[in-house]
């Protein structure tokens, strides 16, 4: 299991003269997603607790969702080619 420097290096190495409003956008839809959840916590009328643990379980597999996609599968298909 890769840890948070890994992340890191990850996100240098496929991010060579990326625009920083590439991450920017990135973050937002790391937000925009968490947002989305938010209002189908409330729209099952969930109590605040609910809403809250909802909103708190699927931030991890929302970020991590967006992590693959963005830098962990380039880098692999990267690996790929080269072997």
């Amino acid at each position: 299991m890769s840890g948070l420097m890994d992340v890191f290096m990850m996100k240098e190495r496929v991010n060579e003269g990326t625009n920083p409003i590439f991450i920017i956008l990135e973050k937002a839809s790391i937000l925009i997603a968490l947002l989305i959840v938010f209002a189908i916590g409330l729209a099952l009328n969930l109590p605040e607790w609910g809403v809250g643990t909802l909103v708190g379980l699927s931030l991890g597999p929302i970020v991590y969702g967006h992590y693959y996609f963005l830098y962990i599968r380039p880098l692999m298909a990267k690996k790929s080619g080269e072997d």
